[in-house]
């Protein structure tokens, strides 16, 4: 094989090159964690899905860890910014923030996003909402801070970096045990018919 670089390797080395430059100019490291996922969705080409909530905590870090649990997610699924709710009257020592928590459709499906808004209300979150398929560069467009010509030559560079990109595969977190045992089974089921095919196919030669 050679050891030269594809064109789709180009593309997205192009694109990445660009993303890595407005990162740099972000301080934050949770707006930063945001833009990287939405920057690599717009790599490959997927959409993201969006969820924000309303809870009281002492701080951001406190604020985004509790929406995850209370999501019944992993920190590591996607990126959660807090700001503090501008009508927030702090009461002792907690401030209501405003969450939002970013994830890549490769990662959560439509699926697994419902389940996490409906684990946020019935862990008595308010202000629940999701989004999905929603574009990583529409969203990128409102992040403050990012230098307006940067993204306009991530956009083109992540678009063309997005169609030269093989099939994203389906997103991780989709199947619940049950289903999985129902995956499992059918393609046992396959497996055992595509047998039978062969050996039909052989006694007929």
């Amino acid at each position: 094989s050679s050891s030269a670089a594809s064109p789709a390797q180009d593309k997205k080395a192009a694109a990445e090159k660009t993303r890595d430059s407005i990162l740099a100019d972000i301080a934050d490291a949770r707006l930063k964690a945001k833009v990287k996922l939405l920057a690599d969705a717009a790599i490959a080409g997927v959409k993201v899905q969006k969820l924000t909530a309303k809870l009281s905590a002492a701080d951001e870090d406190a604020a985004c860890s509790t929406a995850f649990t209370k999501a019944e997610m992993s920190a590591s699924d996607g990126a959660c910014v807090a700001k503090a709710a501008s009508s927030g009257t702090r009461r002792l020592s907690a401030t209501t923030y405003d969450i939002e928590i970013m994830f890549s459709s490769a990662v959560v499906s439509n699926d697994a996003l419902t389940k996490a808004a409906d684990a946020l209300k019935a862990n008595g979150v308010e202000g629940v909402t999701s989004q999905t398929s929603v574009d990583p560069i529409t969203e990128l467009k409102v992040v403050p801070g990012i230098d307006t010509s940067k993204l306009q030559t991530f956009d083109k560079e992540a678009a063309e970096a997005a169609a030269a990109a093989p099939e994203p595969p389906p997103p991780k977190l989709v199947l619940d045990d049950d289903d999985f045992a129902v995956g499992l089974g059918g393609r046992r089921a396959v497996a055992a018919a595509s047998a039978c095919a062969l050996a039909v196919i052989a006694l007929l030669r």
